[in-house]
């Protein structure tokens, strides 16, 4: 057994016989862990009785070797994103985040670029107004850090380089585009426009610093895009979509 110390953020947690909690944590050192917390009953009050969801801590557990259950030792709060709690549609949004997180990565498998653009994204949407590029902008550099972005530059068939004026087809069984040439023979696919090819690898290569205003329209093509795709990868839909 060893000691383990790591920035980490609340995505589940559960009571586990009378007073103890099973905590699941993605963190910034180990990626994401299962925690038990001895004698840690839940409680709405917040830290002193329990660790909420959707709080950024620094926390000390025991890693065990033969076990996926870490035992949890010491935390300490570092942000529990107030406002995103005090807004219905920035807390949506958030576990939205969340949710996405849980879903997509693997227990173990640490990605600190991923923590990180978390991290920033949870900010992003507790300081700003309106929440949805930073949803947008998340989803798609998430899909691209863990290596599921789809080509969204060239033809999958005949390699052309996409025109962002004219439309495209997408297939997310063929995890990508195709001309409207090559499209034709497709079964499985979406016609989508060529502002929405050029939005998604503008925010596929830019920090959080950079993004854009997005017209409603577009906003609108590429949500429906994005939760096409996403749904694929998973085999299912999200919870959190009826509410965004």
């Amino acid at each position: 057994m060893s000691f383990c110390k790591t920035p980490a953020v609340t995505l589940k947690r559960s009571d586990y016989r009378d007073s103890s909690q099973i905590i699941t944590f993605y963190t910034r050192d180990y990626g994401k862990i299962q925690t038990l917390a001895k004698g840690l009953k839940r409680s709405v009050k917040g830290v002193s009785g329990g660790i909420d969801l959707l709080t950024y801590n620094n926390i000390v557990f025991i890693h065990r070797e033969r076990s996926s259950l870490n035992i949890l030792t010491e935390w300490v709060l570092q942000d529990n994103f107030h406002s995103l709690r005090d807004n219905l549609k920035k807390s949506h949004s958030a576990f939205y985040i969340l949710e996405l997180i849980r879903e997509f990565t693997e227990e173990n498998d640490k990605n600190e670029p991923l923590f990180d653009l978390f991290i920033n994204t949870l900010s992003e949407i507790a300081s700003r107004g309106d929440s949805t590029v930073s949803i947008l902008a998340f989803e798609i550099q998430m899909l691209a850090l863990l290596g599921h972005l789809p080509e969204m530059k060239h033809c999958v068939t005949c390699k052309a380089n996409l025109n962002s004026k004219r439309f495209a087809f997408f297939s997310a069984l063929e995890c990508g585009l195709f001309c409207s040439h090559c499209g034709k023979d497709i079964k499985e696919r979406v016609k989508i426009s060529g502002g929405t090819i050029a939005t998604i690898n503008y925010l596929a290569s830019k920090t959080r610093k950079e993004r854009l205003a997005i017209q409603q329209s577009l906003q609108i093509e590429i949500r429906n895009l994005l939760r096409y795709y996403i749904s694929f990868l998973l085999s299912k839909e999200l919870k959190m979509w009826k509410y965004l």
